[in-house]
């Protein structure tokens, strides 16, 4: 399955989005500890998007075939304002994070973990598209 248009990586990313947040309150809230709700809702949020990057493809890109490992965008500036966007939520998280308390911090050390891992990946795979773009 290969999401191409605008209209269906909107659906999945407000839809898979939903289909968390209901997991996590009807569910997962239910089953474990606020520490390890954080952990497990976290590591879906990271997985729906490799998920999207996986099924997602941009115009003119080969449809057949699975991109490769690192490529997360069809485009280098999709991915370099993803990237910034994510890497500018991960710093926000992180001050959030010093600036609790030890008993606090948790939540948006967590947050923070994730966003930038996340900006990596994008920031890297434009990067490396950039290079494709200017190859000789």
């Amino acid at each position: 399955m290969r999401i191409t248009t605008i209209t269906g990586k909107v659906i999945y990313v407000v839809g898979v989005f939903g289909l968390i947040l209901a997991l996590n309150f009807f569910i997962i809230d239910r089953l474990v500890n606020a520490a390890l709700d954080v952990l497990v809702v976290a590591v879906l949020n990271v997985a729906y998007v490799i998920v999207g990057t996986r099924i997602f493809r941009g115009e003119g890109e080969n449809r057949e075939d699975p991109r490769p490992w690192w490529r997360a965008t069809g485009r280098p500036a999709a991915g370099f304002w993803l990237g910034g966007i994510l890497a500018v939520l991960a710093f926000i998280s992180c001050v959030g994070a010093l600036a609790s308390k030890p008993e606090n911090s948790f939540v948006p050390a967590v947050a923070c973990i994730s966003y930038a891992l996340l900006a990596a990946f994008y920031l890297n795979s434009s990067y490396r598209l950039r290079l494709l773009d200017t190859a000789p």
